[in-house]
């Protein structure tokens, strides 16, 4: 499906991944519809990586119509080939990255361009919120009107124009990411952790600093545990600079219960492919095993460590 095939570049392209999702997918697409950026200087690229099309159809049939958007196609090979999949499809010079569980607010693309102007070697990363409400709202191959969370609370499509409005009745909580992410970045102590801002949704950067990077190491396939953050690594070692904004984005969570395996193993394969042993320690803070200064001792740059 393309909706904008002999189309022009626009200034911002919106790259989304999906896999089996439905009615939070669907919020995140009608969220888009509201952006206060005109549709003909942004698109959407939705990229399916599951192996059939029953969701994403389901979610395109009740998607009112407008949204400059295309879908492809990745057949299950992971999020960070999807992503991948995503930015090379964008016909855009500044790259936005959403999750699938992730409404923006009607400003958003606009202060990511904004973010941009003038800049060159920069990643921008704009708040994320959790909705703590749907944290046990599973993800359901039936497209419901509504995802309904905790004590029968709901949020619909007509909901996301202005979510804001109703976030405070979803118990909006700062991640531990989002929060580590405030902390490091800005932070001259904690500069050389600053990559720990690039969270894989509500995030953006320039085509040429996310090729040049490497894109998303599509070596770990299938596995969670920070693909996003790993490319951050990388980022780092090339000079970018992170900047963080205030605009915003609402974070529909699904809790995991392979959080405590995933993560370690996931750091150990990092450190692997970095040659960093110290990296396995990441996996650790993320689970809350590790404080943030210990963190920072261990991955301190060379010299600075022996102070």
């Amino acid at each position: 499906m393309d909706r904008t095939v002999n189309a022009p570049p626009v200034p911002i392209g919106v790259v989304i991944p999906t896999r089996g999702r439905t009615t939070r997918l669907l919020l995140t697409l009608t969220a888009l519809l509201h952006q206060t950026l005109p549709r003909d200087r942004f698109e959407v690229v939705l990229v399916n990586d599951a192996p059939g099309r029953e969701a994403v159809a389901q979610v395109l049939d009740a998607l009112p119509a407008g949204l400059p958007l295309r879908v492809a196609d990745t057949g299950g090979r992971g999020v960070a080939h999807a992503r991948n999949a995503g930015a090379r499809l964008a016909r855009s010079e500044i790259l936005l990255f959403l999750d699938d569980d992730t409404v923006a607010t009607p400003g958003l693309l606009e202060a990511h361009l904004a973010a941009h102007a003038g800049a060159r070697e920069l990643l921008v990363h704009g708040r994320v919120t959790d909705l703590s409400a749907f944290a046990l709202t599973p993800d359901t191959l039936r497209l419901e009107e509504a995802l309904t969370g905790a004590r029968g609370r709901s949020l619909g499509p007509v909901d996301v124009a202005d979510p804001e409005r109703v976030a405070r009745s979803f118990g909006p909580r700062c991640s531990f990411i989002e929060s580590t992410a405030r902390k490091v970045t800005g932070n001259p102590a904690h500069r050389h952790l600053s990559w720990l801002s690039c969270i894989g949704t509500n995030t953006s950067m320039r085509r040429g600093v996310f090729v040049r990077s490497g894109r998303f190491d599509e070596r770990y396939g299938t596995l969670w545990g920070g693909e996003d953050l790993e490319l951050g690594l990388r980022l780092a070692a090339d000079g970018v600079d992170f900047r963080l904004i205030p605009a915003g984005a609402y974070h529909l969570p699904v809790a995991r219960r392979d959080v405590s395996t995933a993560l370690p193993h996931f750091w150990r394969l990092v450190a692997q492919q970095h040659g960093d042993p110290g990296l396995t320690a990441v996996g650790e803070y993320l689970l809350g095993r590790l404080g943030l200064q210990e963190l920072a001792g261990r991955l301190a740059p060379v010299g600075e460590a022996a102070r």
